[in-house]
């Protein structure tokens, strides 16, 4: 039986590591899978703080409906751009002092650092683009039909519809224009 050769290397039982290759190898695997999930993870943050924003502003849409309703008087939702801030109160305050009306923390949305308001179409009212605008609710409920638009920074924006009697509310991605009728069925 010949002798082994010295060249051939064969593992034994108490080799046990990685080579320096096998590691800089799957070093560089991982390194481009990564590549390729960072920008996916990023645009997926940001999307979520869209569709968070507009997830919240529907909650307190509904809560100012059921506020009015259970109050009887009138309710608006205030947008106040310096502030970022979305509030719910009482038409008026005189109203709001026969009965006692809680405004809590409830009441209140702060937009997400990425999301703006671009502007606000009220059917009456028509087009606010800076200034603060109120929604109007009435002591049933009811609201004017109403399109929020919000954008995030990267230039993404969704639109809430609010339709009068029903109590729907619409999310639609992009910004939806006023002149489609068919927005408020």
């Amino acid at each position: 039986m010949p002798a082994p050769d010295a060249a051939v290397h064969c593992r034994c039982a108490h080799d046990k590591g990685f080579t320096l290759i096998e590691l800089l190898v799957m070093m560089a695997l991982i390194a481009v899978i990564a590549s390729f999930a960072v920008p996916q993870i990023g645009n997926f943050l940001y999307a979520d703080q869209l569709k968070m924003t507009v997830r919240k502003l529907v909650g307190l849409v509904h809560r100012s409906a059921q506020k009015a309703q259970q109050y009887q008087i009138p309710f608006v939702l205030t947008y106040k751009p310096g502030e970022r801030l979305f509030v719910v109160e009482p038409e008026e305050r005189s109203l709001a002092g026969k009965r006692e009306v809680a405004v809590n923390r409830e009441d209140h949305l702060y937009l997400a650092d990425t999301v703006t308001v671009q502007d606000v179409w009220t059917w009456f009212g028509g087009m606010y683009a800076s200034d603060g605008v109120g929604i109007r609710f009435s002591k049933n409920g009811y609201v004017e039909p109403t399109i929020i638009h919000l954008r995030r920074e990267d230039g993404e924006a969704m639109s809430v519809i609010l339709t009068p009697f029903l109590g729907k509310v619409k999310i639609v991605d992009g910004y939806a224009p006023s002149e489609t009728a068919a927005l408020f069925q």
